[in-house]
């Protein structure tokens, strides 16, 4: 696990996600690795106890929730509360403060912790 501080991502007003209709992501995620079975996203974690640090994630969402890049926004919400949970220890190491993921190279927020 590694702690990071990402000047471009603490970005205090990131926008969420964007969702379609249909409850994909509209956009391109920063995807990290692509296989038949599954898509991993890159994300990041804040930590709220602590200003300027995160926490690198790897969400790893089934291919089978996925249109092409672009995964369901439930399975994305699934494969984020799994990789906080892993990185916080079920939250008895860090409490988290929000995740984040790069779509065209700019921060957004994953609804996690805030109303989707």
């Amino acid at each position: 696990m590694s702690y990071v501080v990402p000047p471009s991502l603490s970005a205090p007003s990131a926008p969420l996600l964007p969702v379609a209709d249909d409850q994909h992501i509209a956009a391109e995620l920063d995807v990290a690795l692509s296989t038949p079975l599954t898509l991993v996203v890159n994300a990041q974690l804040e930590i709220a106890d602590a200003e300027h640090l995160s926490v690198d994630l790897a969400l790893v969402i089934p291919r089978s929730q996925c249109r092409g890049e672009r995964p369901h926004l439930a399975a994305l919400l699934d494969a984020a509360q799994a990789a906080v949970a892993r990185a916080t220890r079920g939250g008895t190491r860090h409490q988290p403060r929000r995740v984040l993921t790069r779509v065209a190279g700019e921060p957004h927020v994953i609804p996690l912790f805030e109303a989707a």
